[in-house]
């Protein structure tokens, strides 16, 4: 119960902020019990005064009294009702701000293991019900003090003994209330579940309606849903009964000490202690009196049950979030980009079973470099660490000289731009989707990543070009055009290190080249690390490392690999389909096309080296053109004639060697 009171108290603070407003409506609360209190005073007197002697003045005065008191009422009641509803919507929107940043700052394994369907109901359901608890519950609280406090100074100054006797039912009234309480809570917690539950099918089937036609399951998806609604109405029946059976108790708990207490006071009347006036009077003030400890109890059972919703989204506010805050890293700023993992091992919390062993590789700045393996084999997981989604059990992750542990999240993540297979595009623009996580926007940057990406051009032809309107997960456009706007939007962000998951996957090998193509510009001080299964992409990659089993197992460029027979010899091949032979036959003709090309590059550095000086170029020329003597030329050139001779020699062995590369060719 301490714990409940203290969770309550927390919640309450909330209102702390808006305390001027909750005061003022207070005030007219208070304005309208008081107001409340006067129209059984009136009704005493017409009866007791104004009718038996036919006092018109008395009875004018009386009814205008009522008038100016009901319109009082109707006054203070609207601003009351108003700064009640300003507060609850207020509150809310605070209390779902708080929630929704809390959330998207928890660890990515929390949102991989929890049902978007259930978040949702308690951002909405459930936060509704801890709103209405709290913007309601002290008002009705005031309410219900001041008007018992005023009813039974009134009644004990009207008849002590019939006041008296109507509060001895008053315990028994709140021992069924407490009786009912309980089980509202049980079945609102079995209601909050299903309700999740509910809306978790809803999520994930309104994503996959694709999928759900293409096997034909429309019918079944459709027999699972009923069967779920019809649990969920089982509870709102069970619910509806206890509300039914609570209400049929309280109304014959109150016909009945009413109907006793009209008996006791019409015997008063009879036996001349009170008057009729009086008798109405107390009447009407003692059925307002069992009222506000009918208001209790609804306010009551409303918080008991509202537990659930609390419990359920402190749940949330209780989770550990990630270190977006914390004062003792460093802020990564004009970064090179080198990533560096050292001796990298992993494990989830929950098993001893490692993820990844002992990676140590390195990515550099102006290179691409490339992780590829069969799946599973630990890739992904390989990026969520240097992300920071998910932390090292052993080893050091390094951006530069820096510790990624001791760097500040958010500048982390804000130097690091990632093209994910599962492309996700928002709703919104196009243009709204290319400067997501932008802060500045320069138009001209990004029309090139556009045409970087090779997007351009269908922007450029849809009917409001960057301004055009896109659905959900993108829809309304290709998969293959998603994936170049995502590429496109990652290049906008002009970041020092580029993560390339699977990111060409979607198109074809041509449209793939021309972006690689396209990119070497862009990506020039760039670091990226790429992952994928397809060798056209491997091709562009500088270094490739092969994990396997949960290690890094060969590393080199692509032929170097291929060469070596190892693991990436048996991935290329189960990815391009090919018999050994004919690998090895690939194999074959790279060695060869490799052997031409640096025999070419040989011949180019050698044809570079024969290339005449202007000095031996003056000396063949008036040596064989002008038929000089050596005497002649050393003294025109001031050497001597040995020197003359060896310089000509030199560059006679020179051309002579130049023309048989020429013949050569």
């Amino acid at each position: 119960m301490r714990e409940r009171l203290k969770t309550l108290k927390n919640y309450f603070m909330l209102l702390v902020p808006y305390w001027d407003k909750s005061v003022l409506s207070l005030f007219c609360v208070g304005i309208v019990v008081i107001f409340g209190m006067a129209t059984p005073l009136i009704t005493k007197i017409l009866i007791d005064y104004a009718y038996p002697n036919q006092d018109l003045y008395l009875l004018t005065f009386l009814v205008l009294l009522g008038i100016v008191i009901f319109l009082f009422n109707m006054y203070f009641s609207d601003v009351s009702s108003y700064l009640d509803t300003f507060i609850h919507q207020t509150l809310s929107i605070d209390l779902r701000n708080k929630f929704f940043t809390k959330l998207l700052r928890l660890p990515l394994r929390f949102h991989y293991e929890k049902q978007v369907g259930d978040l949702m109901v308690r951002v909405t359901d459930d936060i509704d019900v801890i709103i209405d608890a709290v913007a309601e519950t002290i008002p009705v609280v005031i309410k219900i003090i001041l008007q018992l406090v005023a009813l039974l100074v009134i009644c004990l100054m009207i008849d002590i003994n019939l006041t008296i006797l109507a509060l001895i039912g008053i315990p028994f009234y709140f021992i069924q209330t407490r009786f009912f309480a309980k089980r509202f809570e049980i079945v609102q917690e079995k209601s909050q579940k299903r309700e999740s539950e509910i809306y978790t099918f809803y999520q994930e089937k309104m994503s996959n309606v694709k999928t759900i036609k293409s096997f034909n399951q429309e019918m079944h998806e459709t027999d699972r849903l009923i069967d779920k609604l019809k649990r969920m109405f089982r509870l709102v029946r069970e619910n509806l009964f206890l509300g039914l059976f609570n209400s049929f108790f309280d109304a014959i708990m109150i016909t009945l000490w009413t109907s006793f207490l009209a008996w006791y006071a019409g015997y008063r009347v009879i036996t001349g202690h009170i008057t009729i006036g009086e008798i109405m009077a107390i009447l009407v003030y003692l059925g307002q009196i069992h009222q506000p400890f009918m208001d209790f109890g609804t306010v009551y059972k409303s918080l008991v049950s509202s537990f659930v919703s609390i419990n359920r989204v402190n749940e949330i506010f209780e989770k550990e979030p990630e270190a977006y805050k914390d004062t003792r890293t460093f802020i990564l700023y004009d970064i090179k980009g080198q990533v560096k993992f050292d001796n990298v091992s992993f494990h989830y919390p929950d098993t001893d079973e490692y993820i990844l062993k002992n990676i140590s590789f390195n990515a550099n700045p102006g290179k691409v470099t490339a992780l590829c393996g069969t799946s599973g084999a630990g890739k992904s997981t390989i990026l969520d660490l240097l992300l920071r989604f998910v932390e090292t059990n052993e080893g050091e992750i390094y951006i530069d000289e820096y510790e990624i542990k001791k760097v500040s999240l958010i500048t982390l993540r804000a130097n690091i731009s990632i093209v994910s297979q599962d492309v996700v595009i928002f709703s919104g623009t196009i243009r709204e989707n290319l400067q997501y996580g932008c802060k500045e926007v320069d138009e001209e940057k990004m029309i090139q990543a556009t045409k970087d990406a090779e997007i351009y051009e269908f922007i450029k032809d849809t009917a409001k070009g960057f301004d055009t309107r896109i659905g959900e997960g993108g829809l309304g456009i290709s998969g293959g055009q998603r994936q170049r706007l995502s590429i496109a939007r990652a290049l906008y962000r002009g970041v020092k290190i580029l993560i390339l998951d699977e990111a060409t996957s979607a198109l074809d090998s041509i449209t793939e080249a021309k972006i690689y193509k396209n990119m070497q510009k862009a990506l020039e001080d760039k670091t990226v690390i790429m992952i994928t299964h397809r060798p056209s992409s491997l091709h562009n990659a500088e270094k490739i490392y092969v994990v396997h089993e949960n290690k890094i197992c060969e590393s080199g460029d692509f032929d170097e690999l291929l060469q070596k027979k190892g693991e990436f010899y048996k991935f290329y091949q189960a990815q391009v389909h090919e018999t050994e032979e004919e690998t090895e036959e690939k194999i074959k003709m790279k060695k060869l096309r490799k052997k031409i090309d640096k025999e070419k590059v040989d011949k180019e550095k050698a044809k570079e080296e024969l290339k005449l000086s202007d000095l031996e170029k003056v000396i063949m020329d008036m040596y064989y053109n002008k038929k000089q003597t050596y005497a002649a030329i050393s003294k025109e050139l001031g050497m001597e004639p040995y020197d003359v001779n060896l310089i000509r020699k030199s560059a006679k062995e020179k051309l002579e060697t130049l023309r048989k590369l020429e013949l050569e060719e």
